[in-house]
């Protein structure tokens, strides 16, 4: 099958050609349209030398984006049509792509292999292990936080977590294998999706956000407030961002 012509595509100051399957996707990134307050967010934290960790890198948006800020960065990805957009944006992108290590894996708890699927079909961004049970599934090799983290990081490091709704299982497992030089903790929480799969209740729910967020108590979070409450009144959000920050 033949693949879409390189296309060029500015992204924050930054140029970089695309050879994906996702063209009103970049038509987003070009009017600076797509996720604005995380790639700000991205600015903030990330300098040269630093690591990033992009745990959910689809077709790879911020993956480069982290390497044109200077970071080193490791792209986890376990979509296998994300997987091949993904390789063919950084063959495009060669000098970013020497700072990017992609890691085809699954994250899991004890990094057994992960059944998932799709909403729509492989490669749709929102590739979930809650969707397994779907038309579209496929088995992903798995890898757990603790092989994922045992790696040389230097200087500071910076996670970002968009796993459309495992978040809320993985959470425990991956708190507590963060090596030192992680700093800061981005996570993408699915509250309804995770509902649904669930099948939970507002009193379920609340004690799986309960267990997921125990870990990071000690960390500062960028919400006022009581972080597990705020998770548990946003059930029906399909999408919140949460920025957690290790204590000096």
């Amino acid at each position: 099958m033949a693949h879409p012509a390189l296309r060029r595509v500015a992204m924050r100051g930054a140029v970089l050609h695309v050879a994906d399957d996702q063209p009103t996707f970049w038509d987003r990134v070009a009017r600076d349209a797509w996720e604005p307050e995380t790639l700000d967010w991205m600015a903030r934290v990330l300098s040269p030398g630093a690591t990033f960790f992009d745990l959910g890198a689809w077709v790879g948006p911020t993956a480069l984006h982290a390497a044109a800020l200077g970071a080193d960065v490791v792209a986890v990805e376990a979509d296998p049509a994300a997987l091949d957009q993904l390789s063919r944006n950084l063959a495009a992108n060669p000098g970013l792509a020497a700072r990017i290590a992609v890691v085809p894996r699954a994250l899991s708890r004890d990094g057994e292999p992960v059944r998932m699927g799709a909403r729509r079909k492989p490669g749709d961004s929102m590739s979930s292990a809650l969707l397994a049970d779907g038309g579209t599934g496929w088995e992903a090799e798995g890898i757990s936080p603790a092989a994922l983290f045992d790696r040389p990081v230097a200087g500071h490091a910076v996670v970002k977590l968009d796993i459309e709704g495992g978040e809320f299982d993985l959470l425990p497992a991956l708190v507590p294998a963060l090596p030192q030089p992680v700093r800061v903790l981005r996570v993408s929480f699915h509250p309804a999706l995770y509902v649904r799969a669930r099948g939970l209740d507002a009193g379920g729910f609340a004690e799986a956000v309960a267990r997921a967020v125990a870990p990071l108590a000690g960390w500062r979070c960028d919400r006022p407030g009581d972080v597990a409450e705020g998770l548990a009144a946003e059930i029906a959000m399909d999408s919140v961002d949460r920025v957690f920050t290790r204590p000096d």
